[in-house]
C-alpha cells in the first residue's frame, strides 16, 4: 500500500505545484486531485518529476452524467480528454461519478424523471462503453457518495450497489472507489466494508467523521481501520482526501506518523 495525499483542500492560498512541493517535503511520494482542466498539467508533471512524486488518481470527468443517456456524449468527451491528461502524468487510475457535480459538490441534475431501473441500465451501458473507449492501462474506479449531507440527489450511495454494478460488468479494469468518509456517513461500517469487499476495491479514500478532516479529528478508529486494510491483503493506494482542521502541514505530519505506525 502507498499513502496518497489529495491536495485539493490543502494549502488554499498555494498553487497546485506549491502544494505538491509541500506534500513531498512532508514525506509523501504520491498525490491526487479532482478536476484536471483547471490545472497546469506540464507544470504538475515537472514538479512531480523534480520531487519524486507520483500522480495516483484524478477525476475521469467533471462534466456529464452516467445515469442519463442524453448526457453520455458529454461524459465520453470529458473522459477522452482526461485519458490524454492521465497519460501525460503517467497516471493509471481515473475516478468516475454517476452524476455531474457542481460548486460545493452539488448534484447538477438528479434526473428525477428517469426511473431508477432505467438509471441503473444507463449506468451499466455507460460504464461498459467507458471501458471500451479507455486504454487497457487505465483502471476506472466508480465512487459511491453520501446523500445525507454532501451530495443529495446523487444516484450511487452504497458500497453494495457499487459492487453489484462492478460484478455485473465483470471487467478487471473497473473497481470500486471505497471512500470510508462517504460510506461512513451512510452508516456503513468501515471495518465490515474492508473485510467484505477487498477484491472489489480499486482505491480507498479516507477522512474522519464528522467534519471530513484528517484522521484523529473525529470518531473513527483509524489505527484499527488501517490495520484491517493492511491485513485484508489490499495492496493499492490509500488516498487521504480531507479538509485540514487547522494547519495543512500539521495535518500531514499527523497522517505520516499514523501511516508509519500502522502501515510501514
Amino acid at each position: 500500500m502507498q499513502a496518497v495525499i489529495c491536495f485539493e483542500m490543502l494549502y488554499p492560498a498555494l498553487t497546485p505545484e506549491q502544494k505538491i512541493e509541500n506534500i513531498a517535503n512532508c514525506g509523501f511520494a504520491a498525490v491526487e486531485f479532482w478536476g484536471w482542466r483547471d490545472k497546469d498539467i506540464p507544470a504538475i508533471k515537472t514538479v512531480c518529476a523534480n520531487k519524486g512524486v507520483r500522480v495516483a488518481n484524478f477525476s475521469g470527468h467533471r462534466r456529464g452524467s452516467l445515469i442519463s443517456l442524453e448526457s453520455h456524449p458529454v461524459f465520453f468527451e470529458d473522459l477522452k480528454d482526461a485519458v490524454i491528461a492521465a497519460d501525460r502524468l503517467s497516471c493509471s487510475t481515473l475516478m468516475l461519478l454517476t452524476n455531474e457535480l457542481g460548486q460545493n459538490g452539488r448534484v447538477i441534475d438528479p434526473y428525477r424523471g428517469i426511473p431508477m431501473e432505467k438509471k441503473r441500465q444507463n449506468l451499466l451501458n455507460g460504464l461498459a462503453e467507458a471501458l471500451d473507449k479507455s486504454p487497457q492501462h487505465i483502471t476506472l474506479v466508480l465512487e459511491p457518495l453520501n446523500t445525507r449531507l454532501d451530495h443529495p440527489g446523487y444516484y450511487l450511495d452504497s458500497m453494495s450497489a457499487a459492487v453489484e454494478i462492478i460484478n455485473e460488468l465483470n471487467n478487471p479494469r473497473l473497481k470500486a472507489l471505497c471512500d470510508l468518509y462517504h460510506l461512513g456517513m451512510m452508516e456503513e461500517s468501515p471495518l465490515e466494508i474492508v473485510e467484505r469487499y477487498t477484491q472489489d476495491i480499486g482505491y480507498i479514500h479516507i477522512a474522519d467523521i464528522p467534519g471530513r478532516h484528517e484522521p484523529g479529528t473525529g470518531n473513527l478508529d483509524w489505527p484499527e481501520i488501517l490495520k484491517r486494510i493492511r491485513q485484508s491483503g489490499y495492496s493499492g493506494d490509500v488516498g487521504f482526501e480531507y479538509a485540514p482542521r487547522d494547519d495543512s502541514t500539521d495535518s500531514l505530519n499527523r497522517i505520516l506518523t499514523l501511516w508509519n505506525e500502522i502501515c510501514v
